[in-house]
């Protein structure tokens, strides 16, 4: 039996998301990351596109609808993106064949003794790099030999993203920015990044928005400052993209960011 005074606590990297919770019971719902769970107490019950597993462990690939049963027990997810080098080795390693790995009990049960050793307890980042690394040794994934090169003028568009107000941001103002037009650079970026370009800035504003809700930020005044219209809107995308409201994902929770 694990024992926390949280019932959520969230890890916030350069690649990924990762978080430790109890309170993980979704409808469907697809977003764009990699999804890796792992049952830290028992196994869990997980539906993919209308076909239900119960599993240790899954490498689920992004853009597939699923939803989640996690009994009030705790798991570990990990939300990678696809374009890293994390979500390449994870692709290359698990998903050639088909939009889901189960783990072998092995593996599962190697990250959810080292996730229930150090995770509960880190407080900065070195420790969670401690704890990333391993993780990754236990997957048998490794870098070497790995070229993650984009066109130069989607990094660009990414930089930008990056740097600039998200209220101000649109595919017609990116476009004017690279000297292409609307239709090519979401072409391109599709092309890619895997993931429409209307999407990817959705997922960055999530992102964000959650950043200023753990930084103190009332639900509503994130909800602006990353750049939606209004609270009913980021909640309908939290949703939409999630599974689960954000007040659920953010009460009695802890966060720490890892870059």
């Amino acid at each position: 039996m694990i024992h926390s005074p949280y019932e959520l606590i969230l890890f916030s990297c350069k690649d990924h998301i990762s978080f430790l919770t109890n309170k993980v019971d979704t409808g469907y719902h697809n977003h764009h990351y990699i999804q890796i769970t792992i049952g830290l107490e028992k196994n869990f019950d997980i539906t993919i596109e209308e076909v239900s597993f119960m599993v240790d462990g899954i490498i689920l690939d992004s853009n597939k609808s699923h939803k989640l049963h996690g009994q009030k027990e705790w798991q570990l997810y990990l939300l990678v993106n696809p374009e890293s080098i994390f979500g390449e080795l994870l692709k290359r390693t698990f998903l050639q064949e088909n939009h889901y790995y189960i783990l072998e009990k092995k593996q599962a049960n190697q990250v959810q003794q080292l996730a229930a050793q150090m995770l509960f307890s880190i407080t900065s980042p070195i420790e969670y790099y401690k704890f990333i690394t391993k993780c990754k040794q236990i997957l048998g994934l490794t870098d070497f030999g790995i070229e993650h090169m984009l066109d130069d003028r989607i990094q660009d568009v990414l930089t930008y993203i990056e740097k600039h107000p998200l209220h101000r941001l649109s595919v017609k103002d990116l476009s004017k920015m690279i000297y292409l037009s609307e239709s090519r650079l979401s072409h391109l970026f599709k092309e890619e990044m895997g993931i429409a370009l209307s999407s990817y800035i959705l997922h960055h504003k999530l992102e964000m928005a959650f950043h200023f809700i753990f930084s103190g930020f009332s639900i509503t005044a994130a909800a602006l400052e990353a750049g939606f219209n209004s609270s009913s809107h980021f909640t309908r995308s939290v949703r939409d993209k999630l599974g689960m409201p954000p007040r659920i994902i953010t009460q009695n929770s802890r966060y720490l960011q890892v870059k």
